[in-house]
């Protein structure tokens, strides 16, 4: 066999390859890439998946910077949840995100951890992501007031939702909507972006703020 016929092809894909991942990640830009699954047998999430229940997922965050990351997800029946930084899952991934590659929402006793699909949910749920240079006020400010995943509730470290500290007031639930426009930009994204997965997209309402989000469906019961 030619070896020209076998390196050729070789080095052009190389060179696409290089070419994409240079144009996937601009200098200081954050990308993102939700995932399905854990460890080895992972794939990456498709807008408008349909999933089966209590599918595992993660986001695999990458910046050459560090970022402070926010994550949540929001339908019209289980409203606005934090998924990530929540104060209730013990982990091994803290504010601002360090710079590199991470997978949220981070390790605990060196075991992956992951959020699943809301069963019995059965309209569609966006899953949001922020990622901003400085600490977002508004965010800040909002994050005591939501539902929350947790890993310490029970104690063999089941991830589930709970709700906020005693006393702290829900300010969104069922057929609310995005409680911040920033929110809802990031949910917009995926309204008009085939390509889920790579750069976020710079938000347009706050300096230094990238935003994307990620739409799935679980399948019905049959």
């Amino acid at each position: 066999m030619n070896a020209r016929i076998v390196l050729v092809p070789a080095i052009v894909a190389l060179a696409a390859l290089g070419m994409w991942m240079a144009q996937a990640a601009p200098v200081g830009v954050p990308a993102a890439t939700w995932r399905l699954g854990v460890g080895t047998d992972t794939k990456p999430g498709i807008n408008y998946n349909e999933l089966p229940a209590e599918s595992l997922f993660r986001l695999s965050f990458t910046c050459d910077e560090p970022r402070f990351v926010y994550v949540f997800s929001h339908s019209i029946e289980d409203g606005t949840l934090l998924l990530f930084p929540s104060p209730n899952v013990k982990s091994d991934l803290v504010q601002p995100v360090p710079a590199g590659h991470a997978a949220l929402p981070g390790r605990r006793d060196d075991k992956e951890l992951a959020w699943t699909t809301r069963t019995q949910i059965s309209a569609t749920t966006t899953f949001l992501v922020i990622a901003a240079r400085e600490k977002v006020a508004d965010i800040e400010a909002l994050l005591p007031q939501l539902r929350r995943w947790t890993n310490t509730a029970l104690m063999d470290g089941t991830m589930q939702v709970t709700n906020p500290a005693s006393g702290t007031e829900v300010t969104t639930g069922q057929r609310t909507p995005l409680p911040l426009p920033l929110l809802q930009r990031a949910a917009d994204v995926s309204l008009t972006e085939p390509l889920i997965n790579g750069p976020l997209r710079l938000d347009q309402g706050a300096d230094g703020v990238w935003i994307g989000s990620w739409r799935v469906k679980e399948q019905a019961k049959r």
